[in-house]
């Protein structure tokens, strides 16, 4: 840091009688390099609360609705909507939602695990019935 201290600085022409001038500019630097570091440093993930491993398939279409609601199954039949864990109850609560906001219709994409149990599939499947969704895909890897 700077410190100015002659008589006939700045603070002398302001009317002060004697002080030191602090140069701010040396740590505004230091300060917006660190700042820049560790936005480009930083890493972002998209983290999910478990992993799904989706079945291959040989004939598939690519889900194109924007405004589907995705469901993800874990091979234990744990739900995730959102990237959280929820349970059927909260999972119906939050299907019939999507469904009284969107009065066009909302969609729903399954991500089930390729060992998950069939019942819970269907499960699925059926709460979003009971919510009045009709539109439901199952995705699959390429």
């Amino acid at each position: 840091m700077k410190f100015r201290s002659d008589s006939r600085g700045l603070a002398a022409r302001r009317g002060a009688t004697s002080g030191a001038i602090v140069d701010l500019t040396p740590l505004i630097d230091v300060t917006f390099q660190l700042l820049i570091f560790f936005l480009l440093t930083a890493s972002f993930r998209n983290e999910s609360a478990f992993k799904v491993q989706l079945p291959k398939a040989k004939t598939q279409e690519p889900a194109t609705e924007q405004n589907a609601v995705i469901v993800k199954i874990s091979e234990a039949g744990e739900l995730e909507v959102d990237r959280k864990l929820v349970d059927i109850r909260e999972l119906e609560i939050r299907l019939c939602r999507s469904q009284e906001e969107n009065p066009d219709g909302v969609t729903i994409n399954i991500k089930a695990d390729k060992n998950t149990r069939h019942e819970r599939l269907v499960q699925v499947m059926d709460l979003a019935r009971t919510c009045g969704i009709k539109k439901m895909g199952i995705l699959s890897k390429g």
